[in-house]
């Protein structure tokens, strides 16, 4: 379940109801459900691996924020606990609200990632991957530039960049 891309991260951490339905959106979807569709009943089994993505946030005054950082890690593990959700897990969004929309600092947050599950093992064990927004040319455009392989939507990391990234997050995992 993503947190909600416009709301204080610390509302969501902090406050009993915006914690329910973070907690409960992954509950709901790690169940099976039956429910119609097209006349048809419906039966789904439930992903029991449905987990957190913390992308950032955009507060009441438009103001971007990141939310990967160690305290807010933590929070998400204790909700995890109070919740006994099976299979805890966190995927950090590198881009979007987290870079501010700056993709270079995608880099950055990726390493810094990686530190703290070097330095903490609670962070090693809940967060299972980190998403990088990546195409074949740096940056972006708007949809009428005709650039071939650079992103019309969100800024990206270009493939040279996200290539040397893949290494360097894989020597960092195998030091």
């Amino acid at each position: 379940s993503k947190n909600r891309n416009n709301n204080n991260h610390k509302e969501i951490i902090s406050e009993t109801k915006s914690n329910h339905v973070l907690m409960n959106s992954i509950r709901a979807a790690q169940k099976g459900h039956t429910f119609i569709y097209r006349n048809w009943e419906v039966e789904s089994f439930g992903n029991p691996f449905a987990h957190v993505i913390l992308r950032g946030y955009v507060d009441t005054l438009g103001i971007s924020h990141s939310n990967y950082d160690k305290e807010t890690i933590h929070q998400v593990i204790k909700m995890y606990q109070e919740y006994d959700l099976s299979n805890p897990a966190i995927i950090i969004d590198c881009n979007h609200n987290n870079s501010n929309k700056d993709y270079m600092k995608q880099i950055d947050i990726a390493k810094e990632v990686l530190k703290y599950r070097k330095e903490d093992e609670e962070i090693k064990n809940i967060v299972k991957g980190l998403m990088i927004e990546s195409y074949l040319i740096d940056g972006n455009q708007k949809a009428d530039e005709g650039v071939y392989g650079k992103s019309i939507t969100d800024p990206c990391l270009g493939i040279e960049k996200t290539k040397q990234l893949i290494l360097d997050i894989a020597k960092e995992l195998r030091g």
